[in-house]
């Protein structure tokens, strides 16, 4: 069964709630704290799924992040006969499921036994939600016993069980429909489309997770054994290849999903805050800024994840131009200086007294300094950052130094060796209870390598601050 276009994914969305997209039914704290939290489950699941796990273990992970992020009772993966698909060439090989194809459990979490049991080897034709949607790859959502209901004998085991309201979503795996992935709540549950999205993004982490993990073990026994070692390398290649082309397909749709909500929430409270509709008290208005803060740090967290993702896709490109470096450096400022002046923090800049000129991506490295500024402030408490311009070599070998200086706490060299990896951060929790995702200094620095620059720590002292340093080319040249 082919996958469904990213086209047809986004009309099915808008089909489903045109409404619940750009008009949200809530402008609480309470509510942007659960899509932070959701995101945040994304962003640590797709930093673990990186480890050499099994296949159960890939399926675990998936679950128990659902549990944890929704507040769900039981999670089950089950996969549509053999998984990953044979390495068949033949396109009859790979035309769809075949109609003998049956379920098999991969792992289970809080699910009882005799379900369990009758989910193992069960046809695709019986009258289960499970085989209703590995037969049509169209995810299910049960809010109710009612709804449930619509499956007597599943639901009678089921609502003896605990459940009351169910998500079933299919898994896909290299465009092929190869499993379903399901979730049971002990409550009814009115499923938004900020969790529908969250469990159907679950669904395509744990087949890309369990086929890595199943490809893992291939190459074990590839490198035990010579004679099958170059098909398997062939069918790693396609695997990678198909799984940066999802992960870009992902991020182009997620993008608009994460933005749209956000930017409504964001747009709805600046409204308010201007009583565009009435009157606000003074308390009203000092809620409705604590929920402006909160959206603007989940915005930020949202771009944080989708710059790391284009990245890792291989789809960042670089549109490099002439530009003036003052006029990058003020661009940049103009974001993280009042929230360190709010600080009582002061940023000063020392650099050439004649305009220097350079050819490279000015949006990227916009984001390069914004990124380590913020963070030079994050970790600031008193006294002054100083961000110095230098130019070194000559003729072709220009390059440009950019060497930011922060009196902060610093880092011990146990935390420099980890700065830049994604989603590490030296503070779990940071002092204004609003920790970042732990990517800023990792996407910085990848971005300064696809500029053909490079970023690293040159110092750093526990409790009297840290220098980076960022070195570009002068003229950026495509590698």
């Amino acid at each position: 069964m082919p996958a469904p276009s990213d086209d047809a994914a986004q009309t099915a969305s808008q089909r489903t709630a045109p409404s619940a997209l750009l008009f949200p039914t809530s402008l609480t704290s309470e509510g942007i704290s659960g899509a932070s939290r959701r995101l945040r489950a994304l962003a640590a699941l797709s930093g673990s799924l990186t480890d050499a796990l099994a296949p159960k273990d890939a399926a675990d992970l998936v679950e128990q992040k659902a549990l944890s992020a929704l507040g769900a009772t039981s999670a089950v993966v089950v996969t549509l006969g053999a998984f990953p698909p044979a390495t068949d060439a033949r396109p009859e090989a790979h035309a769809g499921v075949n109609d003998d194809a049956v379920l098999h459990v991969v792992h289970a979490v809080g699910l009882p036994a005799e379900v369990k049991a009758a989910l193992e080897e069960l046809p695709l034709d019986a009258p289960v939600p499970f085989a209703e949607v590995a037969r049509v790859g169209e995810p299910l959502f049960l809010p109710s016993e009612q709804e449930m209901q619509r499956y007597p004998d599943w639901a009678s085991a089921m609502i003896q069980a605990g459940a009351r309201a169910a998500a079933i979503v299919p898994v896909w795996a290299n465009g092929e429909l190869r499993g379903v992935l399901g979730l049971t709540w002990a409550e009814p549950r009115l499923f938004d489309e900020d969790e529908r999205a969250f469990v159907l993004t679950l669904g395509i982490m744990c087949a890309q997770a369990i086929m890595r993990a199943h490809l893992r073990a291939a190459e074990r026994a590839a490198r035990e054994s010579a004679e099958g070692a170059r098909a398997l390398a062939e069918t790693a290649r396609a695997t990678a290849e198909e799984a940066n082309r999802s992960k870009a397909r992902f991020v182009s749709t997620i993008s608009h999903e994460l933005r749209t909500p956000m930017n409504a929430v964001l747009g709805y409270t600046a409204l308010l805050a201007d009583e565009m509709y009435g009157p606000v008290s003074a308390h009203q208005q000092e809620h409705i800024g604590r929920v402006r803060t909160s959206g603007y740090h989940l915005l930020g967290l949202i771009e944080d994840l989708l710059g790391y993702a284009r990245v890792e896709a291989g789809h960042e490109l670089v549109a490099a131009e002439p530009l003036v470096l003052i006029d990058v450096v003020e661009a940049s400022l103009v974001l993280v200086r009042p929230i360190a002046e709010k600080k009582g923090l002061s940023i000063r800049v020392e650099g050439p007294s004649e305009p220097l000129t350079l050819h490279t991506d000015p949006r990227k490295l916009r984001q390069i300094l914004i990124n380590l500024l913020a963070n030079a402030v994050k970790f600031t408490d008193a006294g002054e950052i100083v961000l110095v311009l230098r130019v070194e070599g000559r003729d072709a070998e220009v390059r440009v130094i950019f060497e930011l200086t922060d009196p902060g706490r610093g880092m011990t060299p146990d935390e420099q060796a980890h700065a830049f990896d994604p989603f590490w951060r030296a503070d779990s929790v940071s002092r204004d209870g609003m920790g970042g995702s732990g990517l800023g200094l990792s996407v910085a620095r990848q971005l300064a390598t696809l500029l053909g620059g490079d970023l690293n720590v040159t110092r750093s002292t526990p409790g009297k601050g840290s220098t980076f340093v960022l070195s570009l080319p002068a003229e950026y040249r495509h590698a």
